[in-house]
C-alpha cells in the first residue's frame, strides 16, 4: 500500500490530471464526455468547489479547481468512482489510473500558464487544429467572459508553454 500523502490546499487553485487505465479512450465519446461534466456539476452540489477550467481529451482530462475545504483528492476519488459506476451502468472496475497527478498553483504567473495549458492541449493532441474550435474545454466560456481574445491560440502555441509536460 502507498503512504503517498496529499495535503489540502485551502483556498489556492490545484490543476488536476486524470489519466484512463492504459490510456485507454474512455472519454472518446461525446456521451462519455458529456457525463463527465454531469458527474462533475453533482459533486459540486456535495462538496463545493470552484472549477477554473477544464479540458476533457479521449484518454485524460485536465482540471483547475479550488476545493472550498482544501481537499481535492476527495473530489477526484468521488469524481472517477462515479463516472465510472454511471458510465458502466454499475459495474465497479476502474476506467482510471489509480493516482492522478496535482500541482498547486503558486501565483498568478503559474495560474496563467495552466489555465493556457489546459486550454491548448486540444491541439497539442491533434484533436483540433485551433483551441477555440474544441468544443469539450473551457475556453469558449473563457473567451465569453473576455478572459482570452477570440483568436486565441490560433498562431500556435503560445511561448509560455514550451517545456511544460503535465501528463
Amino acid at each position: 500500500m502507498s503512504n503517498l500523502r496529499r495535503y489540502p490546499n485551502l483556498g489556492h487553485p490545484v490543476f488536476l490530471t486524470l489519466v484512463c487505465r492504459d490510456r485507454a479512450a474512455h472519454l472518446g465519446s461525446d456521451n462519455a464526455k458529456t457525463l463527465f461534466l454531469e458527474v462533475l456539476r453533482g459533486l459540486k452540489q456535495e462538496q463545493p468547489f470552484r472549477l477554473h477550467a477544464h479540458v476533457l481529451l479521449d484518454d485524460h482530462a485536465h482540471l483547475l479547481l479550488t476545493p472550498e475545504d482544501g481537499n481535492f483528492s476527495a473530489i477526484v476519488q468521488r469524481l472517477k468512482l462515479r463516472f465510472t459506476r454511471r458510465l458502466k451502468r454499475g459495474e465497479s472496475a476502474s476506467l482510471w489510473q489509480p493516482r492522478f497527478w496535482d500541482h498547486c498553483i503558486r501565483d498568478a504567473d503559474d495560474l496563467a500558464r495552466h489555465l493556457d495549458y489546459i486550454h491548448y492541449n486540444p491541439v497539442k493532441h491533434g484533436l483540433a487544429r485551433c483551441a477555440t474550435e474544441y468544443p469539450w474545454s473551457s475556453l469558449r466560456a473563457h473567451i465569453e467572459r473576455g478572459h482570452y481574445p477570440a483568436d486565441w491560440g490560433s498562431s500556435g502555441m503560445p511561448g509560455q508553454l514550451a517545456g511544460m509536460e503535465l501528463e
